[in-house]
């Protein structure tokens, strides 16, 4: 996926971009883009075309990991909510708890749930070192 902005910060290796939010955002409206916000958006990219403060740049980020990083910032946790309720009620049934069920597995299933999100957190300098996730300035378009 290719996008363009302004290069509005830069350190080391690094640059903070300022783009529009791509068009498929739309959709989603997460983000409040279709109530009336501002459509640009911050982000950081790895800086490998040298680009300045002001340059109009393009950006590369890779689709496929993209999806990665969705998956593993929204499913993973999702996921480890189910499972913690599910498992929660089955070993509490089992072992004969009488007391609310239904409560006691819901708060052991967002247990596991903020668990995922640490484990997350924990790894995530390991996940930006790879330059995986990491969107890449590829060309500088216009120099200021």
């Amino acid at each position: 996926m290719r996008q363009t902005g302004v290069v509005v910060d830069k350190n080391e290796n690094m640059a903070i971009l300022k783009i529009q939010r791509h068009s498929a955002c739309a959709s989603c409206g997460a983000c409040g883009m279709g109530s009336g916000e501002s459509k640009d958006i911050t982000i950081e990219a790895l800086n490998k075309a040298d680009a300045n403060i002001g340059d109009f740049v393009e950006v590369d980020i890779n689709a496929p990991n993209v999806l990665k990083a969705a998956i593993i910032a929204y499913v993973i946790p999702l996921f480890m909510l189910l499972v913690g309720i599910i498992v929660s009620d089955k070993i509490l049934k089992f072992i004969n708890y009488n007391k609310n069920i239904e409560t006691m597995s819901a708060i052991i299933g967002f247990g596991f749930m903020v668990m995922a999100f640490v484990i997350i957190k924990v790894y995530e300098p390991r996940l930006k070192k790879s330059e995986e996730y990491i969107p890449i300035i590829t060309n500088v378009i216009n120099q200021k």
